[in-house]
């Protein structure tokens, strides 16, 4: 246990002091779920509110930084594998409870959820407690077991909509091991507080037209067709980078079979990684592969937390700027800087993509309220809030000024570029306006959800 313990605390410590000090600004998606917890409600648009209530806790706790938002996921994985230890060890064994707690930690997929405050977190900190839960209700049958089961899997829920498949994996698992406690009514209780949990999230939908269950309809049948081997393989590649090469080769199946019909990203099957990791590390307590498979999550895990590394040792050629997934987390604060010297006057701040808004919300000086305005692009949380922006504003976007913004107001009054360089290449350069006088833009009505 002390061999675990510090393990995961030298791990806890080191992502403090990477997200202090390494140059990796929030993420777009981190920025809007930090944008949600300032506008609180039952529900978002794409996702349940976990991860907007979190950040409003800790934004009240520690105030406005990077690691205020990102105290939450690091926690949340220091807490969850001393857990797993404990469970793992009284289920199977020692020797597989420190693979079980130890090397998910240094697999990438499970590193960006220890260290990004994205709905990912949450939801896979609530699975996984669920799921040991569950393990003892079915073994136990004791009423408090069943109620924390339902209690948990309805935390999960409000961290990310995956957590409905809880109850048809609980109900397969009782029809081919406890069939008899099926016969039972303690299990059903398990339903209460889940229900319960999940109604304010329900109701919200009923009011805004179901539109969460419209979004993600639309991203589980977009790019659908009859064979994508293209999404088959970039779905094997995202695995494979994830979870480090041999857990990998051990549990993708079903995922890899749905992308041979539909895009699936890669981190849609995260719910099964940790029974999976459970079960891998069973299997690798007893195997050769078990020494391969930390040397290689380990290398992984260093040259993808500072990729510049690559480039050191001349390897950039497999990750280049452009393909590397740190990317976006580089330049928004530049850009925040830039804006805060350019807006001499309140001026709003506006631009037609949602991650533009969201991460001049965190950088800008003082965190303004920011918009975002719909040019064509698929519906976003913007579109559910007012948008008063009329007067002078800035407006940023990654092209040249729409035509139909410009001739909206009465000139420009200053404009600059802004290019934005990651490991000696450009990755994404920014066209900033002040605007005279912006009257209400006339917003196209999103394609798609």
């Amino acid at each position: 246990m002390i061999a675990v313990l510090s393990f995961n605390l030298i791990l806890f410590l080191f992502r403090v002091f990477y997200v202090v000090y390494y140059p990796l600004d929030l993420t777009p998606e981190e920025s809007q779920y930090w944008d949600w917890s300032r506008h609180l409600d039952l529900s978002c648009y794409s996702k349940p509110p976990m991860v907007a209530y979190l950040n409003f806790l800790t934004r009240e706790i520690f105030g406005v930084s990077e690691l205020a938002v990102r105290i939450t996921p690091i926690v949340f994985s220091f807490l969850l594998y001393l857990l797993t230890y404990l469970f793992v060890k009284k289920v199977f064994d020692e020797r597989s409870a420190i693979i079980a707690s130890t090397l998910p930690q240094i697999t990438i997929g499970f590193g960006i959820n220890s260290l990004l405050m994205t709905t990912d977190a949450p939801f896979i900190f609530f699975w996984s407690l669920s799921l040991m839960v569950l393990f003892f209700a079915f073994e136990k049958n004791l009423f408090w077991l069943w109620l924390l089961a339902g209690f948990l899997g309805g935390l999960a829920f409000l961290g990310k909509y995956p957590a409905v498949f809880l109850l048809p994996c609980a109900l397969l698992y009782g029809i081919f091991f406890r069939r008899s406690l099926l016969k039972d009514y303690k299990p059903y209780l398990s339903l209460i507080p889940a229900f319960l949990l999940s109604l304010p999230v329900l109701y919200w939908n009923y009011r805004h037209d179901f539109v969460s269950f419209k979004h993600v309809s639309t991203l589980a049948s977009k790019s659908a067709s009859l064979l994508n081997f293209g999404s088959f393989l970039e779905f094997l590649a995202g695995q494979a980078l994830l979870l480090s090469i041999i857990p990998f080769l051990l549990f993708f199946l079903f995922f890899a079979t749905l992308s041979l019909f539909k895009r699936v990203e890669a981190n849609w099957s995260g719910f099964s990684y940790f029974s999976a990791f459970v079960l891998a590390s069973v299997y690798l307590s007893k195997s050769r592969l078990l020494l391969p498979s930390y040397l290689l999550a380990g290398f992984l895990f260093v040259f993808l937390h500072f990729t510049p590394l690559l480039d050191k040792v001349g390897l950039g050629g497999l990750l280049p700027p452009h393909r590397d997934p740190t990317k976006a987390g580089i330049g928004w604060s530049q850009l925040g800087e830039v804006v805060s010297e350019m807006r001499t006057a309140q001026e709003s701040i506006i631009s037609p993509h949602y991650q533009i808004s969201a991460e001049l919300a965190f950088y800008v000086k003082r965190n303004p309220r920011t918009y975002c305005i719909n040019l064509g692009r698929r519906m976003n949380q913007y579109d559910l809030w007012e948008k008063n922006y009329e007067g002078d504003a800035i407006f940023v976007d990654y092209v040249p000024i729409d035509q139909r913004v410009l001739s909206a107001s009465e000139g420009i009054i200053e404009e600059r570029e802004l290019p934005i360089f990651w490991r000696g290449k450009e990755i994404r350069k920014f066209y900033i306006y002040k605007l005279k006088n912006l009257k209400k833009v006339e917003e196209e009505m999103p394609g798609s959800y």
